[in-house]
C-alpha cells in the first residue's frame, strides 16, 4: 500500500523545560514538516535516515539551499550565534517565501499558563494519543525526597514493562510536545489519507527531535520518555522519533532551531525586530500554524499568535 513519508523538524527555545519563578517566560515549541519525493519510498522502507533521504530530496534541497544563499557564508548557523546573523537568516527564510511553502507549526505559551493547564492537557494528549495509537494514560503524582513535583506512567507494551517518569517541570513540556505531534499527525492524516485525493493509504511520520536539555549521547532519558509518550507500542509503525548525528549541522536541525528563535523573540517584544520581520511574512501565510496557549477552564485552546504581534502599539 502506498505510504506517504513525512519528516517532522523539532526544537524549543529558549529552553526545553519550565523554571520556578519564570511564570511569565516565553517558550515557543516550533516543528517544520517535509514530505519526500515518493520516489525515495524505497530508500526509506530499506532503512535510510533522514539526512540520506533528504539529501536527495529535490524540494527540500532547493528549499534549503535558497535559505543558505542569502545567509553570511551561505551557512545555516545556530539562532545563538547572533543578532547580526539572526536579522540575515529573518530575511533570507522570507524572501524564500516568494517561491516555497514550508509547513511551519509552533506553539508559544508562557509558563504560568502551561502549569495552569495540567489537566487539560493530559486530557487533550489523550485524545489525540488514542486517536493515533488506541490508548490514553494517566499519572501517579508525587513529591521526592527532595520536595520536587513528579510525574509517573507505567504501562506493558510488547517489549514488556515501560515507565515514564520525570519531574513535574520536564513532564508537562514532554506532554505539550507529545500532544502537538499528534495534532500534526491528524492534520495530515486527513489532509494526504482520509482525503483520497493523493493516492496514499497509510502515513508514517518521523519525528526529528534536538538533543533534550540534560541528555547527551549516553543519557537520553527526557529523551526515552519523549519517545514513550509518542509511540507507545514502540514499534514505530505509525510515529518514529529520532535524532540527526550531529543536530548542531544539519540543515533541518538548524531550521528549527532558527525559527523558535525567531517566534520567541518576538512573543516576547511584539514591538521590536524580530517581531517585524515576522509580520512581513504574514502575507505568505506561513504563520497560520503558529498560536500561542491561551488561560481555559475547559479545554486546551489557543490565539493566533500574529495577533499579539499586530495588535500591540508600536
Amino acid at each position: 500500500m502506498p505510504t506517504a513519508y513525512l519528516y517532522l523538524f523539532s526544537d524549543a527555545c529558549p529552553s526545553d523545560w519550565l523554571v520556578d519563578g519564570q511564570d511569565n517566560v516565553w517558550h515557543t515549541i516550533v516543528s517544520l514538516v517535509f514530505q519526500t519525493d515518493p520516489q525515495l519510498a524505497p530508500s526509506i522502507e530499506e532503512g535510510e535516515g533522514h539526512e540520506e533521504i533528504l539529501a536527495f530530496d529535490p524540494l527540500y534541497v532547493r528549499f534549503t539551499r535558497q535559505v543558505q544563499s542569502q545567509l553570511p557564508s551561505g551557512q545555516l548557523r545556530k539562532w545563538v550565534t547572533g543578532p547580526g546573523y539572526r536579522e540575515h537568516f529573518c530575511r533570507a527564510f522570507t524572501a524564500a517565501l516568494a517561491e516555497f511553502r514550508p509547513i511551519v507549526s509552533a506553539c508559544s505559551f508562557q509558563e504560568k499558563v502551561l502549569r495552569a493547564s495540567k489537566a487539560l492537557l493530559l486530557a487533550s494528549y489523550n485524545r489525540r494519543i488514542g486517536d493515533v495509537e488506541g490508548r490514553g494514560i494517566g499519572f501517579e503524582e508525587f513529591t521526592d525526597e527532595k520536595g520536587r513535583p513528579q510525574m509517573k506512567h507505567s504501562f506493558l507494551n510488547s517489549c514488556g514493562y515501560r515507565e515514564i517518569l520525570r519531574p513535574q517541570h520536564k513532564m508537562l513540556v514532554l506532554l505539550l510536545m507529545a500532544w502537538l505531534v499528534a495534532d500534526q499527525y491528524a492534520f495530515f492524516f486527513r489532509d494526504i489519507i482520509s482525503s483520497g485525493r493523493y493516492g496514499f493509504e497509510q502515513l508514517h511520520l518521523t519525528i526529528v527531535s534536538d538533543t533534550l536539555s540534560g541528555d547527551d549521547d549516553v543519557h537520553l532519558t527526557s529523551e526515552q520518555n519523549l519517545r514513550h509518550l509518542i509511540d507507545p507500542e514502540g514499534d514505530g509503525a505509525t510515529l518514529a522519533l529520532t535524532r540527526s548525528k550531529v543536530s548542531d549541522l544539519f540543515s533541518g536541525d538548524l531550521l528549527v532551531d532558527n525559527l523558535a528563535g525567531w517566534l520567541t523573540a518576538a512573543m516576547n517584544d511584539p514591538g521590536g525586530i524580530f517581531a517585524s520581520y515576522a509580520r512581513d511574512a504574514i502575507p505568505s501565510g506561513v504563520w497560520a500554524g503558529w498560536h500561542h496557549l491561551q488561560p481555559s477552564g475547559s479545554k486546551l485552546e489557543g490565539r493566533p499568535a500574529i495577533e499579539r504581534l499586530t495588535s500591540t502599539p508600536l
